[in-house]
């Protein structure tokens, strides 16, 4: 009895340590090909024609590469509470995949916006809004929604996703997608307005891309989270006003 639960902790670590080194892949990846293609692009003096699937693409490259680091603890929680070997090793992986899944629905609206924004002529060579007014704005209801309960609730979620965890239990494939899901359903939910200043910074901006990923992570790992997401809307919000009064030159 022993040796077999010494073989069945010892498979579990493996397990996690395979799942751990194929999400870290999942991610180093991304972030290569983030850089190659915005390595592609200097220069440019007027936006490239837009190409939906190539956008969307883009996008949803950026979601794994930005927002796969934040949730690589609850997966790993997943597959730590996997009661018993019999469960399958799959569970997991289905368990991220339905956390991606998620976040395909956002890549595809912020396609749209692209389009939409590249339609009316308002995107420069990388991406980002070329008319302040708008700029400001989008800083200010980013700041803003940090304030919201809903805001908080999702973060709070999160956070500590043991309860959505659970969910995927008794194990079996629908319900670990359904339960990955309802994880990234969270964390869009507490992400999208952040993400959303990709638009002000610029989509190819990998300083965008990396102060962004830096905010994630810090949002769902320090204790203070609520003062860090709170003083993040404030310094937004001042910001946002301060574009915004140098769009309608208000200012000096």
């Amino acid at each position: 009895m022993r040796n077999m639960s010494a073989m069945f902790l010892q498979t579990l670590r493996h397990d996690r340590t395979l799942l751990a080194g194929c999400l870290a892949l999942a991610v180093i990846l991304s972030w290569w090909y983030l850089m190659r293609m915005a390595g592609g692009m200097p220069g440019m003096d007027a936006p490239m024609p837009f190409q939906p699937w190539a956008t969307f693409t883009m996008w949803m490259v950026m979601m794994v590469g930005m927002m796969l680091p934040g949730a690589t603890p609850g997966i790993l929680m997943f597959a730590a509470a996997r009661p018993h070997r019999t469960t399958g090793a799959s569970l997991p992986y289905l368990f991220a995949l339905g956390y991606l899944l998620a976040w395909v629905g956002y890549s595809v609206l912020a396609t749209m916006t692209q389009w939409a924004l590249h339609s009316l002529g308002l995107l420069t060579p990388d991406q980002a809004i070329n008319a302040t007014v708008p700029s400001g704005l989008l800083l200010m209801a980013a700041g803003a929604f940090q304030w919201t309960p809903l805001k908080h609730v999702c973060l709070h979620r999160c956070r500590s996703p043991m309860g959505i965890v659970l969910e995927g239990f008794p194990s079996h494939r629908a319900r670990a997608l359904r339960a990955g899901i309802r994880l990234g359903l969270y964390c869009t939910g507490c992400c999208w307005a952040l993400m959303a200043l990709m638009f002000v910074g610029g989509v190819m901006s990998l300083t965008w891309m990396a102060l962004l990923t830096l905010i994630f992570l810090l949002e769902k790992m320090v204790p203070a989270w609520k003062r860090l997401s709170d003083g993040l809307g404030m310094a937004l919000l001042v910001y946002g006003a301060w574009v915004l009064l140098v769009g309608i030159g208000l200012t000096p």
